[in-house]
């Protein structure tokens, strides 16, 4: 994985953009079900590689050149086929609407909390973005935030060019909208050995404050958090991998089968087994 990160913050029109970061990596094998903060959108684009995304209970194929959005609200799954892996480039950043009166055609970028198509110019732009970042030249940041610019305008072209994009404004608020990245990616890249003292101190947080915050932005305690993490993470292995469901176990964090049969069970209704054969047929 190479990632770079950002600081800065810019107006365009009538939005309140906070770019987070942006990556390129070889997907894992499966990423769990998760959700984005009220105002957080990610911007994938599949460099090489083949895949499923699941949006909302839809699944979609992912191949090169594809070029996806997924935002507020959206829960999404992603799984990479072992003998061909996904490599993707992917941008994180906030979006705000400062003033939600007045006409404004860039307002459509924050309403628009999925949409998927071709790339439309967008993949040589993330790629220049990457590129300026891992050289690191002096004027960096000014260049990045033209990029991003650019990025943005072309993304809502795009929308703008296609009537079956999802315009629906669909989210829960949640607090503290520049830790939610830190936690999305803690859950769905570390659920299989994250403990509460880990993802507090990766907030800077107390492991009490880290609880409100969880409690608040999610409705739940670190340790269902974790559960949902692990159980969405085996419903993907389940389906989309040949692992016995004890390798599944490993994977996801559980020390015996046993242990994580009951909780499977507890969580889904079924076993492990019952859930495999009934997506199955």
């Amino acid at each position: 994985m190479e990632t770079y990160e950002f600081s800065m913050s810019f107006e365009l029109n009538s939005l309140q953009i906070s770019p987070v970061h942006v990556r390129i990596e070889q997907l894992r094998p499966v990423i769990a079900a998760h959700r984005h903060s009220n105002v957080s959108y990610e911007v994938h684009y599949t460099e090489r590689g083949h895949g499923t995304v699941t949006v909302d209970g839809q699944v979609y194929q992912v191949y090169p050149g594809l070029l996806y959005v997924t935002g507020p609200g959206v829960l999404h799954a992603q799984r990479s086929d072992g003998r061909d892996p996904v490599v993707e480039y992917c941008l994180y950043l906030n979006c705000r609407r400062l003033d939600a009166g007045g006409d404004d055609p860039l307002a459509l970028f924050a309403q628009t909390p999925f949409w998927m198509g071709e790339d439309g110019g967008v993949f040589p732009l993330l790629k220049q973005l990457i590129e300026e970042n891992r050289a690191a030249r002096p004027d960096v940041g000014a260049m990045s935030e033209a990029l991003l610019r650019q990025i943005v305008i072309l993304l809502t072209r795009l929308y703008r060019s296609d009537s079956g994009a999802r315009r629906q404004p669909a989210a829960p608020a949640l607090t503290r909208d520049g830790l939610m990245p830190v936690i999305e990616d803690a859950f769905f890249y570390r659920y299989a050995t994250l403990t509460l003292a880990e993802l507090s101190g990766l907030l800077n947080l107390s492991a009490r404050q880290t609880q409100r915050l969880l409690q608040s932005s999610f409705g739940k305690t670190f340790s269902q958090k974790l559960t949902d993490a692990r159980m969405a993470a085996a419903c993907q292995f389940l389906n989309g991998t040949g692992l016995s469901v004890t390798e599944i176990a490993e994977r996801v964090g559980f020390s015996s089968i046993e242990h994580f049969s009951n909780a499977f069970r507890r969580s889904m209704g079924v076993s492990p087994r019952e859930y495999r054969r009934a997506s199955r047929n």
